[in-house]
């Protein structure tokens, strides 16, 4: 006798209703499930329908029976499989469940084209709602996700290793060199005075740059069987620069893919330092095309390090993210970090052992970074301000800044419990 996920008691399979026997529904060939993802003391997997673009969040078992669906097996043998893996079989009724929560979602084959026209819409209102606060905003533009797949297919060969690997050390050997010169750059550039128009092809070249970096995510995701979703400007508090939403990144099955479409911005980065860096040290001593040179190569290298970063939610933080095989790194995270201080070790003991080490790592990587970096901040901020008023008077402003922050990260935590 086994056991149902309810708990009753089944007969054995055999016994299982007819239909079970001959049932073989599949997945429609545009729906993928994505690999295991660890979020706090969970494991998620993401399901993606290609040609609606909705996204759906699921257990491991749900993945399991999905990803089971080819149209061969029979539902009676999908259930040995399941019972042999989770220890409990499936009931009549949980595969009806599940089959037409499938079925409503669209993603059994085949779909109601009217259904599945629905589901597209609800999901394209869904990403233009998201990510709206005054802190982040995003504009996409029409059509522009659509350009990608025909720049992939000419230079898709870009990202292959043989290509990349050389590419983006000799871009990471331009960085090194900049860092050892920067005094030498920075102060050619105060020293030197070039035209406006110098200064508005700098600015000009340094956006195509990052527009180029988001452009770069769309194509490795293209490449790996993904599609953007979204290519856009964002407002990102106190920033305005593209963007570019490849959320089908969460399904690719290999790491490495999930890897280098994250880090594919950066490589275009590495890739576009190298003329530049060709340019300072071959070309002349002097003038504009020196100024300039200079000017794109500190404004790269420090686009380079700030996306490396990985306590920044940026392609760091990502390559670490899918690295790690985890969902929400930072926030659950902190969430570990909180649970730990609370209640010690018994505050963290439903956590699987991989989810423990990871993220305490990540708090430990965040905690050597960030406190540095705000003992500097505070440090050169105080000395300004004690430079313009007086020792008392940039003490009191710091506090009260300090008083903000605090106030204003308590009511971002208690909203998004709101929300959750």
């Amino acid at each position: 006798m086994t056991i149902a996920e309810d708990g009753t008691h089944l007969p054995p399979a055999g016994e299982n209703p007819a239909w079970l026997d001959d049932a073989r529904p599949r997945l429609r060939h545009t729906v993928r499930v994505g690999p295991a993802l660890t979020k706090g003391t969970a494991t998620v997997h993401f399901v993606a329908d290609g040609q609606t673009q909705a996204y759906l969040q699921v257990g491991p078992r749900e993945a399991f029976l999905m990803a089971c669906l080819d149209g061969e097996r029979s539902l009676a043998e999908i259930g040995v499989e399941y019972a042999t893996r989770f220890g409990r079989r499936l009931g009549d009724e949980h595969w009806r469940q599940l089959l037409g929560l499938l079925a409503s979602r669209g993603l059994l084959d085949p779909a109601d084209p009217g259904l599945l026209d629905r589901i597209r819409e609800k999901a394209a209102l869904a990403r233009r709602s998201e990510g709206r606060s005054p802190l982040l905003w995003r504009m996409p533009i029409p059509g522009a996700h659509d350009l990608v797949p025909p720049v992939a297919r000419r230079l898709g060969w870009l990202l292959r290793p043989i290509i990349a690997v050389p590419l983006a050390l000799s871009g990471l050997v331009v960085c090194a060199l900049v860092a050892l010169n920067w005094p030498a750059l920075y102060a050619s550039l105060q020293e030197a005075r070039s035209p406006w128009w110098v200064t508005a092809l700098g600015i000009l070249i340094s956006w195509a740059m990052i527009g180029l970096h988001e452009f770069g995510h769309g194509v490795a995701c293209h490449r790996y069987g993904g599609r953007p979703t979204q290519i856009g400007l964002m407002w990102r508090f106190p920033l305005i620069a593209p963007y570019c939403k490849v959320d089908d990144v969460v399904t690719f099955r290999g790491t490495s893919h999930r890897v280098a479409t994250s880090f594919a911005g950066i490589y275009v980065n590495l890739v576009a330092l190298l003329p530049f860096g060709a340019l300072w040290l071959w070309g002349p001593d002097s003038g504009w095309p020196h100024n300039l040179a200079a000017t794109l190569l500190l404004f790269g290298t420090v686009t380079v390090l700030v996306n490396l970063l990985p306590v920044l939610q940026l392609d760091g933080y990502h390559m670490l993210e899918h690295a790690t095989s985890t969902l929400g790194l930072q926030s659950e995270s902190f969430r570990f970090a909180t649970a730990f201080v609370r209640r010690g070790p018994a505050g963290v003991r439903d956590y699987p052992s991989r989810a423990r080490w990871i993220y305490a790592a990540y708090t430990g990587l965040s905690a050597a970074i960030l406190g540095p970096a705000l003992v500097l901040l505070v440090t050169v901020w105080f000395g300004t301000l004690a430079d313009l008023w007086s020792p008392t008077a940039a003490a009191l402003v710091l506090t009260a800044e300090g008083i903000l922050v605090v106030a204003f990260l308590t009511w971002a935590l208690r909203r998004r419990r709101s929300r959750g």
